[in-house]
């Protein structure tokens, strides 16, 4: 990563969806935070609209006249994005780079939860039953 201060902005926007793309998410919450390495503070909150898009975030990044510098080895900045909705597996997507003047789209698959909305399609509270033990009916 460069080591000087951010001086370019680039833009990020999501494209949510579910149904392998066929089917645009609204109300997806978008949340974008800097990695470890910079602190791992919030960078920006957005929600998708009818159509599954967010608007356009500008984020702080290197500057375009970096990734022309001998020695460059990251002309851009990485970031961290969630999304989330209720019903769906939330999805976490690290690295995502955002260059100077670039105007990037995201497009990020939702999964939805089993019906009964949890992870593992058990409650906490529902009775199991193993093999080998006589349940009381």
């Amino acid at each position: 990563m460069a080591t000087s201060a951010p001086e370019g902005v680039g833009y990020l926007r999501l494209r949510i969806s579910t149904a392998q793309g066929a089917v645009p998410l609204e109300n997806a919450q978008v949340i974008v935070r800097e990695p470890k390495e910079r602190g791992e503070g919030l960078v920006a909150v957005q929600w998708s609209d009818r159509s599954g898009l967010t608007p356009a975030i500008a984020l702080p990044t290197v500057p375009r006249a970096l990734s022309e510098t001998p020695g460059t080895s990251h002309p851009f900045y990485v970031y961290l994005v969630d999304v989330s909705k209720e019903g769906y597996y939330t999805q976490h997507y690290q690295n995502v780079p955002v260059f100077d003047g670039i105007s990037a789209v995201q497009s990020v698959e939702m999964i939805p939860l089993p019906q009964n909305g949890f992870e593992n399609g058990i409650s906490e509270d529902a009775e199991r039953f193993f093999e080998g033990e006589n349940p009381n009916l």
